[in-house]
């Protein structure tokens, strides 16, 4: 069975990345795809020291709740996104976890180690909110990032929905064409 990783990576629950995360699941789950949802919220993860360790290995020494992720990342067929917009960039928790898989990087670039079995790759998509009502320079920093993280992950960017103009909580889910953008990136995330 192919396998979706949701990450939600908001530090609200219910809010409109949630409300379009939970829409573009419900697409795959629609196409008989499996997903497992990580709210990073709710987990315990330390920022990178930069100590270098996993520049022996390719694993990162720090042990708290990134430790079960990491197979998450590699095993998957697709990856989604979802993060609200903060001074230009995605959430301080997800940027954590983004900056916790250098122990990828090292794996690939120090070590010249493949980070999925084969020449496998996945396809990664990438849903962002933003209060502010317009304005397409407000994603360019996060985009970025992300590219960079699916990158190294041997990931495919095959697209993002990024949704401005949605400053009241859950306010999205008056929208019906996003919200069904998001099913429809979810439904069509591994065939593009």
């Amino acid at each position: 069975m192919k396998k979706i990783v949701a990450i939600f990576g908001s530090p609200r629950a219910d809010g409109n990345s949630d409300i379009l995360l939970n829409h573009a699941i419900q697409g795959a789950v629609s196409d008989g795809v499996e997903v497992q949802k990580i709210v990073v919220r709710d987990l315990h993860i330390a920022p990178c020291n930069s100590c270098g360790g996993c520049f022996e290995k390719g694993v990162c020494v720090i042990r708290d709740d990134m430790q079960q992720l990491y197979s998450f990342f590699v095993e998957a067929d697709g990856i989604i996104i979802a993060s609200p917009i903060y001074f230009m960039g995605v959430s301080a928790q997800l940027k954590a976890l983004i900056d916790r898989c250098q122990a990828f990087w090292a794996r690939k670039y120090i070590l010249h180690l493949p980070v999925r079995e084969g020449a496998r790759t996945a396809n990664g998509f990438f849903i962002a909110t933003a209060a502010r009502s317009s304005g397409e320079e407000l994603f360019t920093g996060a985009i970025k990032t992300m590219k960079a993280f699916f990158h190294v992950l041997d990931t495919k960017y095959v697209g993002d929905l990024l949704c401005c103009g949605l400053e009241e909580k859950g306010m999205v889910s008056t929208k019906r064409h996003l919200l069904e953008k998001a099913f429809d990136a979810g439904k069509q995330l591994l065939i593009w």
